[in-house]
């Protein structure tokens, strides 16, 4: 009778050693794919923030818009080095909030160096957080899940307005690529980041309802959330010290890569 409850004890120990081993697996490899994830989208910003440095290169910026470029800068900065030191996947939810508000710094520089105002702060796109700020609402069908309102960039807007498929953003799931909102629990701050911060003012939330099932209805379940709001300005995104690799300078024109940390704002 000893025998057999020590040798249960034993098999059951064994199986818990195993189970540990492949949740390590499989956290890891969730990481890998959440941090490619990440880097894709800070490799975005980066490509904007070079065409918009192409875009006022010679050009006198006031104030407020150098300020928002280098909001812009730092956000790219901080989003970087975030990425690399990436350790678990709840932090990516740290640095699509920091993207959300790259963008938005964009958004308001090619505002200003254009003579409009600045557009009031808003959600990102729902079908992809990569376009930027959402500009509208629209009504949008998803498919077996029924129709919602979302946010959506001023192109996937047209695109729904005329009947055709927004841009959505896609990622690897196993061996299928998936819309982001349905990439099941792992994924789920990546979303978080850019619509559930409290920094931004919005009450947006279409990750509601998590069932964690991959297979199932994905990391936003069957409750999406319902409006949302934007607010006016925007709070600066903290800059940091310099780190060894491309970093930018702004002086009010284009950004450059001189292998240090940003440059502050100049007077143009």
């Amino acid at each position: 009778m000893l025998f057999a409850v020590l040798g249960g004890g034993v098999a059951l120990a064994a199986r818990r050693l195993r189970d540990r081993r492949a949740s390590r697996r499989e956290d890891a490899a969730d990481l890998d794919q959440i941090r490619k994830v990440a880097d894709e989208d800070v490799t975005l910003l980066g490509e904007e923030l070079s065409r918009l440095g192409v875009d006022v290169a010679g050009r006198e910026l006031d104030a407020a818009t150098r300020r928002d470029y280098q909001s812009a800068l730092d956000a790219y900065d901080s989003a970087q080095l975030t990425v690399k030191n990436l350790r678990t996947g709840e932090a990516i939810s740290t640095i699509t909030d920091t993207l959300a508000s790259g963008r938005y710094a964009i958004t308001c520089v090619r505002a200003r160096a254009a003579g409009l105002a600045v557009p009031v702060r808003r959600v990102p796109c729902f079908f992809n957080p990569q376009h930027g700020p959402s500009s509208t609402d629209v009504v949008w069908t998803r498919p077996k899940h029924g129709t919602r309102t979302v946010p959506a960039c001023a192109q996937d807007a047209a695109r729904v307005g005329s009947g055709d498929q927004p841009e959505i953003r896609y990622v690897q799931l196993g061996s299928r690529q998936v819309p982001y909102w349905e990439a099941g629990r792992a994924f789920a701050p990546y979303g978080q980041g850019y619509f559930a911060s409290s920094g931004e003012g919005a009450s947006f939330i279409p990750m509601s309802g998590f069932d964690g099932q991959a297979g199932g209805h994905g990391a936003w379940g069957d409750s999406w959330g319902g409006g949302h709001g934007g607010h006016d300005g925007h709070d600066g995104v903290g800059g940091h010290g310099g780190h060894d690799g491309g970093g930018h300078g702004s002086d009010g024109g284009g950004h450059g890569s001189d292998g240090g940390g940003h440059g502050g704002g100049g007077d143009g």
